[in-house]
């Protein structure tokens, strides 16, 4: 029985550890509510509740645990009792090799949950970027970068960057990114799916539309794609893949930028 009262007082350890730590994050949780705080950042907002949740998991699995061995005890020592005789003990190193199992087994989950993931993401990555090839040598793409260079209506533009998005799946966003010369100097302007503006007679170059400032991942890779040194590459940005795409004609350039979702749209209703 020495196992299984080695299991008994370890699960009960780690009890009272995480109970205490129940405690301190419900404190924590409640001056967080009374001050506002913003939690800082979406992804230690979400570890944070997360810790939450997985403590109280594994305080449940725990107290299965220890009852289970306590019951295991209770039996052997009745049936000691009953027989009057020993009771065969549960084989040296069976803890830790049930642990070790235990650890072999998550390891297999989230090695397959990774290997998923990256096979899910080449897909859609590939998916999105053969859409997005599929419009970059249309006519509508080439009358768009005519519509750049004449320095168009704003609202134009907007009109052919809306066809253009009207060709690519519903659930992505498809923005337009061109260069501009300002004081000897050129930078990108972004044409993005949220723009708006009251004024529908003002050029591309009054509209003011936002400098486009790549993030840190994909400063290099976009620096790259301005140069001509590749055509197009794909970034994963927190739950959404950005994908870019140089469509050149001899009137110009422009960029196509299309963001869309890292998930499955897999569901029952398709079939």
């Amino acid at each position: 029985m020495k196992v299984e009262t080695k299991i008994r007082d370890f699960s009960l350890r780690l009890i009272y550890i995480i109970v205490w730590f129940v405690i301190l994050w419900a404190v924590v949780f409640l001056i967080g509510l009374v001050f506002q705080w913003s939690g800082l950042t979406d992804q230690l907002a979400a570890a944070f509740y997360g810790s939450g949740f997985c403590a109280i998991l594994l305080l449940v699995a725990l107290a299965i645990l220890n009852i289970t061995a306590n019951l295991n005890l209770v039996s052997k020592a009745q049936l000691a009792k009953a027989t009057a005789g020993p009771v065969a003990e549960t084989p040296s190193g069976y803890f830790t090799r049930t642990i070790v199992f235990a650890a072999i087994l998550i390891g297999i989950v989230v090695l397959s949950i990774w290997f998923a993931e990256r096979r899910l993401y080449q897909s859609k990555a590939a998916d999105t970027m053969r859409k997005m090839e599929s419009i970059a040598e249309t006519k509508l793409a080439k009358e768009t970068i005519r519509l750049i260079r004449d320095d168009a209506k704003i609202t134009e533009l907007d009109k052919a960057r809306d066809a253009l998005s009207a060709n690519i799946q519903s659930k992505t966003s498809l923005s337009i990114i061109f260069p501009e010369k300002v004081n000897g100097v050129v930078i990108y302007r972004e044409l993005n799916y949220w723009w708006g503006s009251n004024d529908n007679d003002i050029k591309i170059s009054e509209a003011g539309l936002p400098k486009f400032v790549p993030n840190s991942a994909e400063r290099k890779k976009f620096e790259r794609l301005i140069a001509g040194e590749i055509t197009e590459f794909t970034i994963p940005h927190d739950s959404n893949i950005r994908a870019f795409l140089m469509a050149q004609t001899p009137d110009g350039k422009m960029i196509l930028l299309v963001d869309t979702s890292r998930r499955s749209e897999y569901s029952r209703s398709s079939f």
